[in-house]
């Protein structure tokens, strides 16, 4: 096997020796006939023609006038800020108010309170909504619908003091107390 592969280098490189060896031939060139003379005789160009081939037309000075045109340097998107109209001589409308917090989204009666840590720096209390999920609190914690904050943390309870509007529109705070047992 290893003689017949010695054979084939051998038969290949001798045909690529060949194939390269050898005159390339030559382009035959064909004569071309040469072009038939011009049997007219130019003929004399008056002097009047000379003239006017050599007047140039005289040259108009442009000045460029930009009224009544775009800027070419400038967008053509101009993005201008919203405004909103003048209101009507209505009353303002009030803020509306978005719940921060999942805290917030619950009413008062929906929580419940669980656990109390009252002995500490800063007392932390915990409340649980309908659904078992369970929230700690410290003094300051918005909670509740009425935009509720917590007030006091004690060992029987919990203060929310709670914005609430009155019909006439008159805002005022009222206390609600969560008990940890109830009486």
């Amino acid at each position: 096997m290893r003689r017949g592969m010695g054979v084939i280098i051998w038969a290949v490189c001798f045909g690529l020796l060949i194939g390269c060896g050898g005159e390339t031939p030559q382009p035959t060139k064909i004569p071309v006939p040469p072009a038939p003379k011009p049997t007219q005789t130019p003929t004399k160009v008056s002097p009047a023609a000379e003239e006017i081939k050599l007047e140039r037309p005289a040259l108009v000075a442009f000045t460029y006038d930009p009224r009544g045109k775009p800027d070419p340097f400038r967008p053509l998107v101009v993005e201008k800020p919203e405004v909103p109209p003048p209101p009507a001589h209505k009353a303002p409308p009030k803020p509306t108010w978005e719940p921060a917090t999942p805290l917030e989204k619950f009413d008062l009666s929906q929580l419940k309170l669980v656990a109390i840590i009252w002995s500490i720096k800063e007392p932390r209390a915990m409340v649980e909504d309908s659904a078992g999920k369970g929230y700690i609190i410290t003094p300051g914690t918005s909670i509740g619908k009425n935009r509720g904050v917590v007030t006091k943390i004690n060992s029987t309870g919990i203060v929310v003091t709670e914005k609430i509007e009155e019909a006439s529109g008159k805002i005022s705070t009222r206390d609600t107390v969560l008990k940890l047992y109830p009486d």
